[in-house]
């Protein structure tokens, strides 16, 4: 027995001799890597309607470089430096290969941070192009949406950022602002898919659009204020205005609201931390009274499915008085539960107004409000056969606001004039 193991001992240790030789060969290596100098970084991309069935892309490319290069900027180089490309094509894919017969890097969408669908593609239906989106492994499902006033190119071309020269910070920072102001949403692809393939559900997007006023340098002389994008009253700056929303009917946008409307959409919806609101003084129409919301508790809807069906929305707000541009004073208990009162009339109004147009005449259900009547279907194949779009045509809308102002700030009193 002790001389057949002897035998054998030496036949092991070719066996594992001739495994470590082999087996590095026989494993998958890194022989088909790319090097990110030899990559082109899509981190914006916008889909424009063109001629013929086709679509036109712009790419705006970011050029990583090295961070010990003595460079000013850590990661990329500065947006002013790169012009973006349009290629014309019959798909985002179709683009990427003919884009890359003129870049000379791959092109690739790992770092994709924004796509800009133009107005026109938008209004046709954007589901062929999110089809292309959801598919291709390079795409992120997180990656936000927005819709541009005109051409996405135009939109792409004219953004000049104020303070960050990295462009995958760009989308990151815009998207953050929306969130704390509420004066544009935020949607990423995941929300537009789900308002397509969700039933009695609908998705709102961003609004980008060139500011002609910026552009050429004039404070304009028109009266009055503007929450829309593209009409908004400053000048210096970046020319792309960030305000209002798109409004979707599944894959098709239908409506567009302004900043100003679009934070009372948001506080329907309860996504609405911190913002700030302008209401007139009840005392005198021509003075304003700023509040800065906190969210205290989502909205509530009740639904009656009669004939007509009613819809009313019960939405509490928390608020802190900073600014009274009168000299009233509403600290006093009576005079407070008066402004309470008279601020709770003016919300209810305009949320009213902006929820009958967006669900009779739209038919596009973007909070959603739909959701207030699953539990009343047993199954949720009858919750989804339910004609709820139709129904939405003769509905009742009535909305209860209730605004609870907590502080007047650091004064409670306003300043005495001298007698």
């Amino acid at each position: 027995m002790r001389f057949a193991l002897r035998l054998k001992r030496p036949a092991s240790r070719w066996l594992t001799l001739a495994l470590a030789l082999v087996g590095p060969f026989c494993t998958t290596g890194c022989y088909d890597r790319q090097e990110l100098e030899q990559q082109a970084f899509v981190s914006v991309l916008g889909i424009d309607k063109a001629p013929g069935g086709l679509i036109d892309c712009t790419f705006r490319i970011a050029q990583p470089v090295n961070p010990t290069g003595g460079s000013s900027h850590s990661g990329q180089q500065p947006l002013a430096g790169k012009e973006p490309i349009t290629v014309r094509a019959r798909s985002i894919p179709e683009a990427m290969m003919i884009a890359n017969g003129s870049v000379e890097r791959s092109i690739t969408f790992s770092h994709l941070s924004l796509i800009v669908f133009g107005e026109d593609l938008a209004k046709q239906g954007v589901e062929p192009y999110i089809e292309a989106l959801t598919r291709y492994r390079e795409f992120r499902r997180t990656v936000p949406v927005s819709v541009s006033k005109g051409k996405a190119s135009e939109s792409m071309k004219a953004f000049q950022p104020m303070l960050d020269s990295a462009i995958t910070r760009i989308a990151d920072g815009v998207a953050l602002v929306s969130q704390r102001t509420g004066i544009a949403p935020v949607c990423p692809i995941q929300l537009l898919i789900d308002g397509m393939e969700n039933p009695h559900e609908d998705a709102m997007a961003p609004i980008f659009a060139v500011n002609e006023n910026v552009e050429k340098g004039d404070m304009p002389d028109s009266p009055g204020l503007s929450y829309r994008a593209g009409d908004v009253r400053r000048s210096g700056g970046n020319p792309v205005d960030w305000m209002g929303a798109a409004i979707f009917r599944e894959d098709r946008m239908v409506d567009e609201v302004t900043g100003r409307d679009c934070l009372y959409l948001r506080l329907l919806q309860g996504g609405v931390h911190h913002a700030t609101l302008t209401l007139r003084d009840p005392e005198d129409p021509s003075r304003d009274i700023g509040l800065e919301l906190h969210k205290e508790r989502p909205a509530e809807y009740q639904v009656t499915l009669s004939q007509p069906m009613v819809i009313t929305a019960h939405v509490p707000v928390d608020a802190d008085v900073i600014n009274i541009s009168s000299t009233r004073n509403y600290a006093e208990p009576q005079a407070r539960q008066k402004l309470e009162q008279e601020l709770d009339k003016q919300v209810s109004e305009r949320m009213q107004r902006l929820l009958e147009r967006l669900l009779v005449v739209d038919q596009a259900d973007v909070i959603p409000v739909s959701k207030a009547i699953r539990s009343k279907f047993m199954t949720y194949q009858q919750f989804a056969a339910f004609p709820w779009e139709e129904k939405l045509k003769t509905a009742k809308v009535h909305v209860d606001v209730q605004i609870h102002v907590r502080r007047f700030g650091v004064q409670l009193e306003p300043i005495q004039k001298k007698s």
